[in-house]
Parts: structure tokens; sequence; C-alpha cells
């Protein structure tokens, strides 16, 4: 008899969990500051409580994806080796099938009122274009600069094409 599946919510290998282990590969964390990044990262709209954060910490540790460290009454997480490849895992699924996550605003624009979606549309592409700049700005080091001035050189190409495709055309104002 196999044991029952944990829900999605204490999975350690769900979103939270897994950014948790994104965030202890560059430091180790501790509740709070995961909430907080959390919070930070998707601009207020979502701040998990501490009953979703520390159960799934703690099936990081049971995992063996983390390691927990006490300092005073402060509990600090940090990645394990098996976390480092569990979190490779995750990073290749991105590169194969992460775009599904982005195709989700499909179903948000298509459930939003019609009077909202131009609001909307505008909130996303803000959001894109936020994502591009901190990319590509000089105090981020997640890219290299040959990373940046590609990732540059294809938004001003998508956003040409993009701009070419909505442009009225020279006609369009005049009468024939």
């Amino acid at each position: 008899m196999t044991s029952p599946r944990p829900s999605a919510r204490h999975w350690p290998g769900g979103l939270i969990g897994t950014y948790a282990l994104h965030l202890m590969q560059r430091a180790p964390i501790y509740g709070g500051e995961l909430t907080r990044r959390i919070e930070e990262s998707t601009h207020g709209a979502w701040r998990p409580g501490a009953g979703a954060v520390y159960p799934i910490l703690q099936g990081l540790v049971a995992r063996g994806d983390a390691a927990l460290k006490m300092h005073g009454r402060r509990k600090t997480y940090r990645i394990t080796a098996q976390g480092r490849v569990r979190l490779r895992m995750v990073r290749a699924r991105l590169r194969t099938g992460g775009s599904r996550f982005a195709e989700l605003r499909g179903l948000i624009l298509d459930m939003a009122a019609p009077k909202d979606r131009v609001e909307l549309l505008d909130l996303h592409l803000g959001r894109a274009i936020e994502s591009i700049v901190l990319a590509i700005g000089p105090s981020e080091t997640l890219l290299t600069p040959g990373q940046k001035q590609r990732l540059r050189r294809q938004a001003l190409k998508r956003l040409r094409q993009a701009t070419a495709k909505v442009a009225p055309s020279p006609r369009a104002g005049r009468r024939p």
C-alpha cells in the first residue's frame, strides 16, 4: 500500500518550495523572509501565510532538500546538495514547458469583465517591460553581459514587430 500524496499546499516541490530552494541557493533564508520575497516578487498580489510557508520548509528539510539551523529562536534554512539537484530538474522543466505558465494569462483575460480588459492588458505589458528592464539593467547579476544584450535586441525586435502589426496603415486616415 502506498502512502497518500501530500496535498499541493504542503507538497515541498510546489511553487513555494521551489522558490524557497531558489532563494536558498543564494543565501540561507528564514520563513518570514520567504513570505516577504514572494510578496515583493508578486507586487503584493500574493503573500502566503506562516501556515503555508513553514510546513513547506519543514517538508523540504524532511525530504533532504534543505537543512535547518537554529540561530537563537530563529530558524534558517539552507539548500543541500540534493536540493540543488532538485532545483536543476525544475529549471530544466521550465526550459521545456515554462511557457505554459505564461499562457495562463489568456484564462485571466477571458475571465475579466470586458470593461476591465484594457487595464489588465496594460498591467501585463507593464510587468513584462519591468522584468526586461530589471534583467538588462546595470544592477542585475543574473544575466551575463552577452545575455543582456541578446535580450535587449530580442525585446526591441518584438516591440517593433508588434507595433508594425497594430500601427494604422497610411491609408486608414484618408478618405477615397
